[in-house]
């Protein structure tokens, strides 16, 4: 049940941090494109370089993760190809591969639903985003965490069930 939670953290940190690491060059290309509009003179942009290192690093846990993962299922001779593919639940666990499915279908509806109110609020922005570029940004980046959060709560509500 642990591991789901960090799987599922691990990678909605991830999407921030690749959302956030994309955000700084945007903002940069934002300030040239003022520039070259003649709305500002000049500018100066600090650009972070933690949402780099972090996705480095959390990459680094992903593998990790994975790799001890590998390493107790190759102990188990009976295990099948289906073990090695994730760390976040048991496959030999029929009750715990069901939930999965289950909770796999109500995140990927959920996507879906979450996808259409977040495309359709791009209608009550204005249609430039030079003043707003984080916007579009952050709510692409929402769509997949917004998955994520429906998969680990319904995981963990049918496997207590």
């Amino acid at each position: 049940m642990k591991n789901i939670f960090i799987s599922v953290t691990l990678r909605i940190v991830l999407f921030i941090a690749l959302a956030i690491m994309v955000f700084d060059f945007l903002r940069v290309e934002q300030k040239f494109i003022q520039m070259d509009r003649g709305y500002i003179e000049g500018f100066t942009v600090q650009v972070n370089t933690w949402p780099g290192s972090l996705m480095i690093a959390i990459l680094i846990l992903f593998i990790i993760a994975n790799l001890i993962h590998f390493l107790r299922m190759r102990k188990n001779k009976n295990t099948d190809i289906r073990d090695f593919i994730t760390f976040e639940y048991d496959s030999t666990d029929e009750r715990a591969v069901a939930n999965t499915r289950k909770a796999i279908s109500y995140a990927f509806s959920g996507i879906l639903i979450f996808s259409f109110f977040m495309i359709g609020s791009f209608m009550f922005i204005p249609n430039y985003f030079l003043d707003h570029i984080w916007y579009p940004l952050f709510a692409v980046a929402s769509i997949p965490i917004s998955g994520l959060i429906i998969y680990a709560i319904s995981f963990t509500v049918l496997q207590r069930a």
